[in-house]
């Protein structure tokens, strides 16, 4: 697999947190165990609370590893090297999970982090007790949906052979009023699962770490099964956000060869590489770290048709599923998402590029249209500077290539419909 990224500022952001190790960047003053006197039957947290060097540090990654009764968190922080000399507070928040009983001891490494926080708050003690089934669930993680700006994903692990029947999770603030809650989805909790909770009429997610209560109802919300009251982060500071970029075959014969994938944004070029099938491999993918925004991906075959029916698209890893589309070998391919990173300005938002317009580029008997806002271009048609037609069809991506070697030479006027019913135009020249 090859990969090639083409845009400055992600791999700026990438590098930044593991380059000049005397730089600090996260100060850390206290870390608080919650709940402050845990069993065995909670699910431990840890919250790292200081002061970001400036207005633009941020904490790259956190995360922690238990070992007997050591528990070492790692923690890589990074600037832009852009913003205010200015202390900025900063809580980070590590799930640590079920914990079994005894005292452990907090070591805290990584990379651009001081840690000045009282050698008391270094300890702590997980008292004894007997676990059910439902104190066995495992919570990986609460954040927003990567795809929506209304949903909120719980992911989660079921150790237990308990399968709660017909689950749906509701997260309530620390008035008790509902934030998110679960149209019931599954017959029940497998090994692994991720489950969208819809955000609630009106509801406000505060953009700082809060107190809420995550509860499980099973059998369609009669019956409460759990109940965690935590700390919850939705808004971790971060310019970018992993993205999966992915290409697979989903039936049929084998696909073999390597496709070239390109992601725009406002028909930028911001990232590039290439997916490689094999007979032993019909699924290929890239790690990505994109800001929020609009995008267009695009695939182009480095060969003729192959065997398959092939789906390239985004994701979240494998769990979690982006927009796709099929590859066509005769036409260009594209897929149009917007990637919505935690609380990119206080809410879950994507700008809306309202003033999209349509590009041309020209070049080797071909002319490139793209709108810049990845919307569909929609319903299309080329007249000549006579009035007359020349082409005429519908485009469901926001690219779309003509051939123009056979066409005479002179002025091309496009115009284009889309799905928000706005007109667009664009003129090009065929020398």
């Amino acid at each position: 697999m090859r990969l090639d990224h083409l845009l400055p500022t992600v791999a700026f952001v990438l590098i930044l947190p593991f380059a000049g190790k005397g730089q600090t960047y996260f100060f850390i003053d206290q870390i608080t165990v919650e709940p402050a006197a845990p069993t065995v039957l909670d699910p431990v947290h840890l919250s790292l609370s200081g002061n970001l060097s400036s207005s633009d540090a941020y904490v790259a990654s956190a995360f922690a590893s238990v070992t007997g009764s050591g528990i070492q968190v790692e923690v890589h922080a990074g600037s832009l090297g852009t913003g205010l000399p200015v202390l900025v507070p900063h809580t980070e928040i590590i799930n640590l999970g079920q914990l079994a009983a005894g005292t452990y001891t907090i070591t805290v490494v990584g990379s651009a982090v001081d840690d000045s926080a009282p050698a008391a708050q270094h300890s702590f003690t997980v008292a004894g007790g007997t676990a059910t089934a439902c104190d066995s669930l495992v919570l990986a993680g609460v954040s927003w949906a990567p795809f929506s700006d209304t949903a909120l994903m719980v992911h989660v692990f079921n150790p237990t052979s308990q399968l709660f029947d017909y689950p749906g999770f509701v997260l309530l603030d620390a008035n008790g009023d509902t934030l998110a809650k679960e149209t019931v989805n599954f017959f029940g909790i497998g090994s692994e699962s991720w489950h969208t909770l819809s955000m609630q009429p009106g509801a406000v997610v505060p953009d700082a770490p809060f107190t809420g209560t995550l509860e499980l109802w099973t059998l369609f919300g009669q019956h409460l099964a759990c109940s965690w009251t935590m700390t919850f982060n939705l808004c971790p500071p971060a310019p970018c956000a992993p993205l999966t970029a992915m290409i697979q075959n989903t039936g049929g014969a084998l696909a073999l060869g390597s496709f070239h994938y390109t992601i725009r944004h406002l028909g930028d070029l911001v990232a590039t590489g290439t997916f490689e099938l094999t007979d032993a491999a019909q699924y290929d993918s890239d790690s990505l770290c994109l800001p929020p925004g609009n995008y267009l991906m695009e695939v182009v075959p480095d060969q003729g048709p192959t065997g398959g029916q092939l789906q390239f698209g985004v994701g979240l890893g494998d769990a979690v599923q982006g927009p796709t589309a099929p590859l066509v070998f005769t036409t260009l391919s594209a897929v149009a998402f917007n990637f919505y990173v935690d609380c990119a300005d206080g809410t879950q938002h994507v700008a809306e590029h309202h003033a999209g317009q349509l590009r041309v580029a020209c070049g080797n008997g071909t002319a490139s249209v793209e709108r810049t806002d990845g919307k569909p271009l929609g319903y299309l048609q080329v007249v000549d500077a006579h009035g007359r037609l020349v082409a005429r069809m519908e485009e469901q991506t926001g690219r779309h290539l003509f051939e123009t070697s056979s066409w005479s030479r002179g002025l091309y006027v496009l115009q284009s419909i889309g799905m928000d019913h706005r007109a667009l135009t664009a003129r090009w020249v065929v020398e």
